[in-house]
């Protein structure tokens, strides 16, 4: 095994010069409790260790998440960002425009936060087609409703982050937002301005989709690479949705074993 990942990251450091010393760069953005403003967090203690299992210093950096995603796309000094969420639209081994999908290391539970006192229920996506549905710019939600958002058939209210989502739907100006329910928990706890709206509002029953967690690296041949040390390094079991045992620590991507 050592020298089959002295061989991968031989060929990092041949396609991707900004590697060095067994160190690679990722970015990330501030999304609580998963990743902190300072970039610390359980998300970004996993794949440290992760990588660290492989021999691999990983370095990172918080940017806005537009600015994350073009960076680690774009920008050769970075191979790759997370946490990202699952899509056909941006793998780009299913003829996606961005980037190569690792292992999931956790996973993310996104529902529909409303109004108490709002009338709004769902059961099915087209039962989505009534409401304004808030989302966060830039953001994967669910294939299916980006979709449907994409061809005008849900009609989505933007949002610049996860708080001015919630803010949106407690002025109703929206009749539900998409966010991950650890997500609203912990800006609930820590935030004045959400816990002063928080008791008017509440989780509907019906979970939108339990996400996986993951890397996404450039796609190259120092992605793959990286791809590679990464997902030789994780449990033979993704964390996605089916290995959810109730341990909040794994739901927030704490990936050990292996």
């Amino acid at each position: 095994m050592r020298t089959v990942l002295a061989s991968v990251f031989t060929a990092v450091l041949a396609v991707f010069p900004a590697a060095s010393a067994e160190k690679l760069k990722l970015t990330t953005l501030n999304w609580p409790p998963y990743v902190l403003e300072d970039g610390s967090g359980p998300n970004t203690d996993t794949v440290r260790e992760i990588f660290a299992r492989g021999g691999v210093d990983m370095e990172h950096q918080v940017f806005p998440w537009n600015r994350a995603i073009k960076l680690a796309a774009d920008d050769p000094e970075w191979i790759g960002v997370y946490p990202e969420y699952y899509s056909e639209d941006i793998d780009a081994e299913k003829g996606g425009d961005r980037c190569l999908f690792s292992k999931s290391f956790g996973v993310s539970p996104v529902g529909f936060l409303k109004r108490r006192k709002s009338d709004f229920t769902w059961s099915s996506h087209e039962d989505l087609k009534d409401y304004v549905i808030g989302v966060v710019r830039g953001y994967v939600n669910e294939d299916r409703l980006d979709h449907m958002i994409a061809a005008g058939e849900i009609t989505a209210q933007l949002a610049e982050d996860d708080t001015q989502n919630i803010l949106q739907v407690a002025a109703q100006r929206t009749d539900a937002i998409v966010i991950d329910r650890l997500v609203f928990e912990y800006l609930k706890s820590k935030m004045k301005v959400v816990a002063k709206v928080a008791k008017e509002l509440e989780f509907h029953d019906k979970l939108l989709v339990q996400h996986g967690l993951y890397v996404c690296f450039e796609n190259s041949a120092a992605g793959r690479a990286a791809r590679q040390i990464f997902n030789s390094q994780m449990p033979d079991k993704d964390l996605t949705a089916e290995s959810i045992d109730g341990d909040q620590d794994i739901r927030q991507g704490s990936a050990t074993g292996g």
